[in-house]
């Protein structure tokens, strides 16, 4: 039975936030190679389809994602998985999730289920890991900030997917018998690019 002091999430790791781009990368790639090299665009088709979804099904179905979480005042205890103490941890941001940049250790990406939820997650967060901060000695090493969104990261990761967009646009309506579906896929993922590209800081 659930703690009522438990906040029910989801806790991803690096793989699982990159599992999509690296489907989308992948499935642009073969795509693009087949429709060049072997001139078969139903099965550039086929196979760019297989490698959009096989990273995230190979993620979110391998490393099963749901988990409480319970914030004590030394770190973050979850159910299923090992916690994540305050002293390890490096950098820390809220962007779209709690995210959890550890020394020595992998990331780790928290999501609360729904909006009440994540509004008492990142607001307990930051309470007790600000209580732990202002207990710590000056000289040790304080915990870095970070926003993605607005970010050189964000706005780099905006203009490769913006790029692999148009690429597959172009190539879907420069086909013997253009693909609209392709084209439409192609446009919504420059789409999101352009978002992440000219996103600002929240």
């Amino acid at each position: 039975m659930r703690s009522s002091s438990t906040i029910p999430i989801k806790a991803f790791t690096r793989w699982h936030q990159w599992s999509t781009p690296l489907g989308f990368v992948l499935a642009s790639t073969a795509f693009v190679g087949i429709v060049f090299g072997l001139n078969q665009p139903l099965l550039a088709i086929g196979v760019a389809v297989v490698a959009l979804v096989v990273p995230p099904l190979v993620a979110f179905l391998g490393f099963p994602t749901r988990d409480d979480v319970r914030i004590e005042s030394d770190g973050l205890v979850f159910a299923r998985r090992a916690a994540v103490r305050f002293a390890d941890i490096a950098q820390w941001g809220t962007d779209d999730y709690l995210k959890l940049v550890r020394r020595g250790a992998p990331t780790v990406l928290v999501s609360a289920l729904d909006g009440p939820g994540r509004d008492r997650l990142l607001g307990e967060f930051q309470a007790a890991f600000g209580a732990w901060q202002a207990r710590r000695p000056v000289v040790e090493r304080a915990a870095v900030r970070t926003h993605f969104y607005g970010g050189a990261r964000g706005r780099l990761v905006g203009v490769l997917i913006l790029a692999l967009g148009i690429t597959c646009v172009v190539m879907a309506l420069r086909l013997r018998e253009p693909s609209a579906a392709l084209a439409f896929t192609g446009g919504l993922g420059g789409l999101f690019g352009l978002v992440m590209l000219l996103g600002r800081r929240g």
